[in-house]
C-alpha cells in the first residue's frame, strides 16, 4: 500500500525496511513477530506527543518501553491484542500501586530473614566453638574472637574449625588466630593431613594431650605437616 502511494518498488520498500531493522532503527522482534515498525525512540515521543490526553492506549506485545519509562506517563493504558483487556499503568491505580508496593516488602523482608537466619546459623556454630575451647582449657574464653571464628567457620566450615582449634591448643596451649588460620589455609589448599600414628580423624579428635604426653620433637613434626612445612 505505501508503495503505491510514494509509486516506488515494493522490492525496493523491502529493502529499506530491511536495512532499517537490520541498523536497529526499528525493533527487530517487533517486526519479525507482528509486522509493526516501531521503536522505543518512536513510543516515547508519540508518548510525549499525547501527553495532554487523558487516556492513551497501547497494545502490550508491542510496547517496548521500560518499567521506569512507562511509570512516567501517567495516562499510559496497556491492552492485551488478545483479550483486549486494559491494564492501567500503576501511577494511576492507587490500589495496583500499593498492591505493587506490598509484595516487594514482603520479598525484602524474605531476603532479610534468610541473611538473619544465617548470620544467627553461623553465630550459634561460633559459640559452640566457644564453649569447646572452654573444655580444652577451662576457665579461659575466646568469645570476644567470635568475629574471627564466624569467618572461619563462613569459609572452611564447622568441622574443619573444630578440629584446627584443638590442634591450635594442642600445639601453642592457646587459642592463636592467625596459627589457626594457617592451618585451615593449608588443609584448603594440600587437603587434610594426618599424623602417622596418631588416631586423629576428621570426625572426632581423638589427640589426647592431657593422657598421653607427646615429645617436643613429635609435636614439632606434628606441627609441620599440619602446617605445609614438611612433605608427608
Amino acid at each position: 500500500m505505501f508503495s503505491k502511494r510514494v509509486n516506488a518498488d515494493i522490492n525496493s520498500i523491502n529493502v529499506i525496511i530491511n536495512d532499517c531493522v537490520k541498523w536497529e532503527l526499528f525493533d527487530k522482534n517487533a517486526f519479525e513477530t507482528y509486522n509493526v515498525l516501531t521503536s522505543k525512540g518512536i513510543q516515547k515521543r508519540y508518548m510525549e506527543a499525547v501527553g495532554r490526553r487523558q487516556k492513551v492506549k497501547i497494545y502490550k506485545e508491542y510496547l517496548l518501553l521500560d518499567d521506569e519509562t512507562i511509570n512516567v506517563y501517567k495516562n499510559l493504558v496497556i491492552v492485551d491484542i488478545n483479550s483486549n483487556n486494559e491494564v492501567v499503568n500503576a501511577n494511576i491505580n492507587p490500589q495496583s500501586k500499593v498492591k505493587e508496593s506490598k509484595v516487594k516488602k514482603s520479598k525484602e523482608e524474605r531476603e532479610e530473614k534468610k541473611v538473619s537466619d544465617g548470620r544467627n546459623s553461623l553465630s550459634e556454630k561460633s559459640l559452640e566453638l566457644c564453649k569447646y575451647y572452654q573444655t580444652l582449657k577451662p576457665g579461659e574464653s575466646i568469645s570476644k574472637d567470635v568475629g574471627a571464628l564466624n569467618v572461619f567457620i563462613k569459609t572452611y566450615g564447622y568441622d574443619w574449625c573444630r578440629d584446627a582449634l584443638q590442634i591450635t591448643v594442642m600445639n601453642k596451649n592457646a587459642f592463636i588466630k592467625g596459627y589457626m588460620s594457617k592451618i585451615l589455609e593449608n588443609w584448603a589448599k594440600n587437603g587434610r593431613s594426618e599424623p602417622k600414628g596418631n588416631s586423629y580423624h576428621k570426625k572426632e579428635s581423638t589427640f589426647n594431650f592431657k593422657g598421653r604426653g607427646y615429645s617436643s620433637q613429635e609435636i614439632k613434626g606434628i606441627e609441620k605437616k599440619l602446617l605445609g612445612w614438611e612433605d608427608g
